[in-house]
């Protein structure tokens, strides 16, 4: 089965997203931190197996708009074909499941099994579906409980197998151990046996119990009456004693009340709250007077700082001026700095139009140099005048070289020429050579005339072999020619004088320097063309370096140049003239702009010497000095100006405080006189004592009235509180001998009543001992249902031990056949991943996971963290390869965040491998990982429609 393509209608934070998938082959889909990838990874697992229930420990992925979550799922499977899975959260709780092709046909939910390939979701999540939470498992496992956990997955895809197996050896041991106590089936045998027990000796125990009962129901008669005697005295002194207890309260309390009878009515003529407020009044008049007596101060201290305040009008007339005088001094200083770098920078310029004349070898004029007008054009002209002049001199030179060469060439040669030609013959002596030489025939080699006759008689035999009578006949016709010819041949040289040998040695050595000569001559004659157009291409030169310097005049005339006209081909020449025009524009400028500042200057001296003489302050020659001290002293007037005006409106105010205190103080002062006149005093004194009288008083009814709600709320009524008073102070006496009275006859009760309280108990444990077992026919009955407990617990338990002995035997069948083959696989694929570093994976006798370095065996909490995980990775591949279909996708969620770069490139490599015939979906938020295997399909997320990019 393959993942075709899918649409999220809302899941989660995702919401309308479209992705689709390549048909097999490693695919990484990488997006950012929180991007949604482990979402998209629990909606494809949500959309073959359901929607989590709330009481599975999963997420639930309710999107938080109120939208249903859902979406769908098209898959490929290679017999079934292309289907579409689609799941939205209605009816049902692990949502309503529609699975349909592309016609629209519908399956039944049994059909979604088949297109799972049976595949169960403990095995999905296991093999098929995981990420780095799932390899990070290993470092929280000892090393059994890892090789148990890896043993299990490869099983049945997660824990499962081995949870069952646990589950069934606790149930196992809950019901049943050997020598426990605690198991529900050793208890219950425990409770068959004694009950086997009681039931012989009930037989035993019915003859005396009637006569017991009888008597045990008189005992109980009298306790009643006893008791009941017993309880009324003990309340009676209860509440004589806890008179004694609140004795304190109830003497305060009678105490208050006859202080309360002995106060005057009098006294009651007083304000409420009268010294409060007295106080208050006293508080608020001392404060407003000591807020009088500041402010007076105040307004001395403010009429002195006004009169000490010297102030000077006349500056202050001028303000405007100084200030426009003083805000133009930056400007003004700037000015002379800047002054000061014109005249650095003129000199600067006259040293360097000293340095560009010595340069020159020559001076210009100013009217010169303003003269020559050079342009982009004019440059451009003269440039190219230039090269051609220096193009002109090095062929000059060049050609001068050559010719010269040419010459000296030339004049060797001639010589040579002559040497030569006096080595040869005369006219005459050549003339009797040669015509000795004429009468000489030339002798040919025997060999040459056999050459014919052999060819003839060949000829012949070729046209005899063939049958060819024309062959045969050519044959013969050639060979009577050759004949022929050969006789007369040999006749002739018979007949032929010879030469001499020294007159043919002469003519054959004069014949070689002939030769030699006229190769002497033809070079003669060429060196001396190649002279002849050395010569004419230096004409011709010397006519262009005639143009050259007529055009060199004309840009002179044109450009207003008055300079020597040799110096315009010199290198550099020019542009040092134009360098010299330039610094004289600078020069001119820098004097212009000096010569206004110059003038700016003198205007602004001009101005602070105008104002001096306006107001008499005499002027000072450092004009920078005289505006700051003048701004100075303006800024010092301006601030007494401003003092004396705010310390003016203080003083204005502090009269107007002044005015508003001694009313307040009056208005207390009359106050003060009411609380008096309602007291009925005429003094302080006596509005205190007063005071003080009505305040105790006022303690003394709230004190009482703070007991007497105590004791209303222990439950007393108001005339008991009264009469309990008068008994705890007037009859104390009395009252302490009736407590003595009650407390002896609570002894005498109590006595009577242990007694018996004995007795009846006494009976009560024989009757106990009696029927501590029940009835003979309930006991019986106990047995029985004890018994029924005992055999349907022990049929459970017989069920789980041949459950668990039917476990033992399939993962025993497991580790026989298929374990071998998955700790094979899964130990070429580490040693794959590790590059060969460690060599196998496997299992202890133990049961416990070892991996082998070097013959050495290591158990996983012995290696890092990223090794044990790749550990675990292998073994998941292994497990897919070998427990599911073959053609399952696989999803990973950025399981190599913990392995190096090198290991993480031959993960990668080794899962592309994998999915050669497989899908295998890669997430991942690590940019590199795309990188380390370009060739894989990209798929961004998240974007609401995605597609693969390679």
């Amino acid at each position: 089965m393959k993942l075709v393509s899918l649409h999220i209608y809302h899941f989660g934070g995702l919401k309308d997203c479209r992705i689709t998938f390549e048909n097999k082959g490693l695919q990484v889909l990488y997006g950012e931190n929180e991007a949604g990838k482990t979402t998209l990874m629990d909606f494809i697992r949500c959309m073959f197996y359901g929607f989590p229930t709330k009481s599975q420990n999963q997420r639930r992925y309710e999107p938080k708009d109120g939208n249903r979550m859902g979406g769908k799922i098209t898959v490929q499977h290679h017999v079934h074909g292309t289907w579409t899975i689609e799941r939205i959260a209605r009816s049902t709780v692990t949502g309503d499941v529609t699975v349909y092709d592309e016609t629209g046909l519908q399956k039944e939910y049994s059909f979604l099994i088949q297109l799972l390939d049976g595949m169960e979701q403990s095995l999905y999540t296991g093999a098929f579906c995981f990420g780095l939470d799932g390899l990070q498992k290993l470092d929280k496992l000892s090393s059994e409980e890892l090789g148990n956990f890896l043993l299990s997955t490869a099983l049945s895809g997660d824990r499962d197998l081995l949870d069952i197996e646990q589950t069934f050896e606790k149930k196992q041991a809950l019901l049943f151990k050997k020598a426990g106590k605690k198991p529900i089936i050793n208890e219950k045998l425990e409770q068959l046996s004694s009950s086997a027990k009681s039931l012989q000796l009930l037989k035993e125990k019915n003859e005396s119990y009637q006569t017991l009962t009888n008597e045990k129901a008189g005992q109980e008669k009298d306790l009643e009456r006893i008791k009941q005697e017993l309880t009324e005295i003990q309340t009676e002194l209860f509440s004589n004693k806890r008179l004694l207890e609140l004795k304190p309260v109830l003497q305060k309390y009678k105490q208050l009340d006859v202080e309360i009878s002995s106060h005057d009515s009098e006294s009651f003529h007083f304000p409420e709250n009268g010294l409060l407020q007295y106080e208050e009044w006293r508080k608020e008049y001392s404060r407003l007077k000591s807020e009088l007596a500041y402010t007076d101060s105040r307004i001395q201290n403010a009429e002195a700082e006004l009169r000490s305040v010297i102030s000077n009008e006349q500056i202050i007339m001028y303000e405007n001026e100084i200030k426009r005088l003083f805000n133009y001094l930056p400007e003004y200083e700037h000015l002379f700095n800047q002054l000061q770098e014109l005249q650095l920078h003129i000199h600067s310029l006259r040293n360097e139009e000293s340095e560009l004349y010595d340069e020159i070898g020559e001076t210009w004029t100013e009217e010169e140099l303003k003269d020559l007008s050079l342009s982009l054009s004019s440059l451009h002209l003269l440039e190219d005048l230039i090269k051609q002049h220096e193009q002109n001199e090095d062929k000059k030179t060049r050609l001068e070289g050559e010719l010269e060469d040419s010459r000296i060439k030339l004049e060797r040669l001639e010589a040579e020429e002559a040497k030569q030609k006096a080595n040869l013959l005369s006219e005459e002596e050549y003339a009797t050579y040669q015509h000795s030489n004429h009468n000489q025939t030339r002798k040919l080699p025997f060999y040459t005339t056999l050459l014919p006759i052999i060819s003839s008689v060949l000829l012949m035999w070729s046209g005899w072999i063939s049958n060819h009578s024309l062959v045969m006949f050519g044959g013969v016709l050639l060979l009577i020619i050759s004949l022929v010819l050969s006789v007369l041949y040999l006749k002739k040289n018979q007949s032929g004088e010879e030469m001499p040998k020294h007159v043919h040695h002469r003519l054959l050595e004069d014949e070689v320097k002939r030769k030699q000569w006229l190769e002497l001559s033809l070079q003669l004659s060429n060196e001396n063309n190649i002279y002849v157009q050395l010569a004419k291409r230096l004409d011709y030169l010397e006519v262009e370096e005639a143009s050259v310097w007529d055009h060199a005049k004309r840009w002179a005339s044109d450009n207003g140049y008055k300079g020597n006209l040799d110096r315009l081909f010199v290198s550099g020449y020019m542009k040092r003239v134009l360098q010299l025009k330039s610094l004289l524009r600078q020069r001119n400028e820098a004097e212009k702009k000096a010569q206004d500042i110059a003038v700016k200057q003198s205007n602004y001296e001009e101005k602070a010497s105008s104002l001096s003489l306006s107001w008499g302050e005499e002027f000072q020659e450092d004009t920078k000095s005289w505006i700051n001290s003048c701004y100075a002293e303006l800024e010092k007037q301006l601030k007494n100006q401003s003092r004396v005006e705010h310390l003016q409106q203080n003083k204005n105010e502090l009269n107007e405080q002044k005015d508003e205190l001694e009313k307040k103080i009056s208005f207390i002062d009359d106050q003060i006189r009411s609380l008096w006149d309602v007291a009925k005093v005429s003094n302080e004194a006596d509005f205190y004592v007063k005071g003080k009288n009505k305040e105790r008083f006022g303690k003394l009814i709230e004190e009482r009235e703070t007991l007497y709600n105590q004791l209303i709320s222990l439950g007393f009524s108001k005339d008991e509180i009264v009469v309990m008073a008068e008994k705890v102070t007037v009859n104390y006496d009395t009252t302490l001998h009736h407590i003595s009275i009650l407390e002896e006859q609570v002894q005498e009760k109590q006595k009577r009543y242990d007694e018996k309280v004995e007795a009846k108990g006494k009976l009560d444990w024989e009757l106990t001992k009696l029927l501590e077992d029940g009835s003979y026919s309930e006991n019986l009955h106990r047995y029985e249902m004890l018994k029924e407990e005992w055999n349907t617990l022990v049929k459970k338990w017989a069920s789980l031990r041949l459950a668990q002995h039917a476990l033992s035997k399939v993962k025993e069948d497991y580790q026989k056949t298929k374990l071998p083959a998955v700790l094979e696989t899964s130990s070429v694929y580490f040693s794959k991943i590790t590059e060969s570093e460690y060599q196998s994976i496997a299992f202890t006798d133990k049961n416990e996971l070892m991996v082998v370095k070097d013959g050495i065996g290591f158990y996983p909490h012995e290696l890092s963290r990223g090794t044990a995980e790749q550990v675990y990775l292998a073994i998941r591949l292994a497990v897919a390869y070998h427990a599911g279909p073959r053609d399952f996708p696989i999803l990973m969620d950025d399981i190599a965040v913990n392995f190096d770069g090198a290991r993480t490139k031959r993960t990668l490599q080794l899962i592309q491998e994998a999915a050669i015939d497989r899908q295998v979906l890669f997430f991942t938020c690590h940019k590199h990982i795309a990188s380390t295997v370009p060739s894989v399909p990209v798929i961004h997320w998240p974007h609401q429609s995605v597609t693969a990019e390679m």
